[in-house]
């Protein structure tokens, strides 16, 4: 019988994040890989969630879409290629990503049997809550018969997997289907079959099946049982906060956009501050519209939580271990004849935009969805 998982323990760093932009997530993996190839540093196992994607992999070519990149971007969909195997699958809100940056080097250079204990985990997290899944031969991912569950059901993907292997370090994982949005699966060829669907925990169980959170609980106890890992401490994720500035001009909302000097990063953003020990989010969203722009004004939360790998080369740390910040969103409407008062150490200049010079101006993915959450939001309102 193929072994499952691996028999010795090795360290790792647990990290769980609210959301993370897939792009993001990208880097995230790429800097995470580059710490784990030091042998002494711990794998790192990363559970989240992204925003919707359509990801192709080296297997995949846009004909596996089947809508049109402007339908995509009409519904909030990005496409994005990657390099992993595999073919095209989908990312979104209600389903666990799992990143498994692992270094195989040093007796533990089988791919499979990591496969094997990456679908291991899916099973037993499956089997917690009633669904009997298994694997199937040459589709790597997890499947269940549903017809156990509905009538007319067929045999359908509940897990998915796709690796990327580079010097016997991994990256990319897998993808377990709680509760997402099945009917984007219905615009591709997912994992490139056409005779077999996919389903989630809660399309087979509807109310009795188990929120985000704790379906998350379950997986992430049966990876570290089903791959060996001895989980070790990890330093917490800093905590900021993005409150999109605006003001009513004469012909429309108007942003304000203020270009970082050269020391901070020199690229263009509205009002973003990191929080304070004690502090709550409200508090530094308006500490930092008084420090940064002398602005005072009305708060209002955005439905965006999200979390990015903080670049090292923009930010100096004393020590290697990756550092990761979480951003809560918000904007701010300030009265129209308000005048800005520039602080002169973080920014060298501002000015007003429309929403697509500020959104052209902006980037980094989280300031881009929350403008456009803005810009939804301003829409619905004028609307009623």
């Amino acid at each position: 019988m193929d072994k499952i998982g691996f028999d010795t323990h090795r360290p790792a760093q647990l990290r769980r994040f609210p959301m993370v932009f897939y792009t993001a997530g990208l880097r995230m993996q790429k800097a995470l890989a580059e710490y784990v190839q030091d042998p002494s540093n711990p794998d790192q196992l990363v559970i989240l969630a992204h925003n919707p994607v359509f990801t192709l992999g080296r297997n995949a070519t846009l004909e596996d879409i089947h809508v049109t990149p402007e339908f995509c971007e009409q519904q909030g969909v990005e496409i994005q290629q990657t390099d992993r195997g595999g073919e095209v699958t989908y990312h979104g809100p209600g389903q666990i990503v799992v990143y498994p940056i692992c270094n195989l080097s040093g007796g533990r250079q089988d791919v499979g049997r990591l496969v094997r204990g990456l679908e291991e985990a899916m099973i037993r997290t499956a089997a917690d809550f009633g669904v009997a899944a298994e694997r199937l031969k040459g589709a790597p991912g997890i499947w269940v018969e549903t017809a156990k569950f509905r009538k007319g059901g067929g045999l359908e993907k509940l897990g998915a997997v796709g690796l990327h292997l580079s010097r016997w370090i991994t990256t990319h994982g897998i993808a377990f289907n709680v509760a997402p949005n099945l009917g984007h699966f219905g615009w591709i060829t997912p994992c490139g079959f056409t005779d077999k669907g996919v389903c989630s925990l809660h399309s087979l169980l509807g109310t009795a099946s188990p929120d985000f959170e704790t379906a998350v609980d379950h997986l992430q106890r049966h990876l570290c049982e089903c791959l060996g890992l001895e989980i070790k401490p990890s330093r917490a994720s800093s905590q900021s906060v993005n409150a999109l500035t605006w003001r009513r001009g004469p012909k429309g909302p108007e942003i304000l956009m203020m270009l970082r000097v050269p020391s901070h990063g020199l690229w263009w953003q509205s009002v973003t501050g990191m929080m304070e020990p004690g502090e709550a989010c409200e508090e530094t969203a308006h500490r930092e519209l008084k420090e940064e722009t002398g602005l005072r004004g009305k708060l209002t939360p955005l439905p965006l939580k999200h979390s990015f790998w903080v670049d090292s080369s923009l930010i100096h740390f004393p020590d290697p271990e990756p550092r990761f910040n979480t951003e809560t969103c918000f904007h701010m409407e300030v009265p129209g004849d308000s005048i800005v008062q520039l602080a002169l150490d973080e920014h060298s200049e501002y000015k007003w935009c429309g929403f697509k010079e500020a959104y052209d101006l902006m980037r980094w993915e989280g300031s881009k969805a929350a403008l456009k959450l803005l810009e939804k939001e301003l829409a619905a309102t004028r609307e009623s």
